[in-house]
């Protein structure tokens, strides 16, 4: 009998011991949050990075496509050509793609106002870093609106009309891609 009693505890252990390193190994292999994956590829940017350079990105918003190509002379910047009109972008140096692309970490803000939080507003999408360099080579993201179930707006909003807030938008998305980044002498 005591020889059974002693079998149930290491049993219990041993199963222990099994599940936390499997949940030990599972978690090595869950993906970086994109707030690291960018810190990393920052780091590797800054130490690979020519000085001087010369990018060319396309940006297709809004179901229109257009192109920029931006010289980089340490912190001077020129744009040489833009086919984008637009001031929201300005001049997309790598250094601005990767605040872009810091977008994507941002928690989710309030919507019509931050006095009145129906909805949420969120950004979903996803960036790809060159591995040698480190620069984004694309930044994909789209605005959604969501229903903020958790906040007081929103119930208030659903009691005084009866109805399901309209949390809904077009969901318009925004693609950069970098088509060629050339060191300059």
């Amino acid at each position: 009998m005591r020889g059974k009693r002693l079998f149930v505890p290491a049993a219990l252990a041993g199963a222990l011991a099994l599940a936390l390193s499997c949940t030990l190994m599972g978690m090595a292999t869950l993906p970086r949050s994109l707030a690291a994956q960018r810190l990393a590829s920052m780091e590797r940017w800054r130490a690979h990075a020519p000085q001087h350079y010369r990018v060319v990105v396309q940006v297709g918003f809004a179901g229109r496509t257009c192109l920029q190509e931006i010289e980089v002379r340490g912190e001077w910047k020129s744009t040489l050509h833009d086919t984008c009109g637009s001031s929201w972008l300005s001049t997309l140096s790598i250094p601005r793609l990767f605040e872009l692309g810091e977008r994507l970490e941002r928690p989710a803000e309030c919507f019509p106002s931050s006095r009145s939080c129906i909805c949420h507003r969120v950004r979903v999408g996803a960036i790809e870093y060159d591995q040698d360099l480190g620069f984004p080579g694309s930044i994909t993201w789209r605005r959604e609106l969501r229903p903020n179930w958790q906040h007081p707006d929103y119930l208030l909003r659903l009691w005084e009309s009866r109805a399901l807030p309209n949390c809904s938008s077009p969901h318009r998305a925004l693609r950069l891609t970098v088509i060629s980044l050339t060191p300059l002498p």
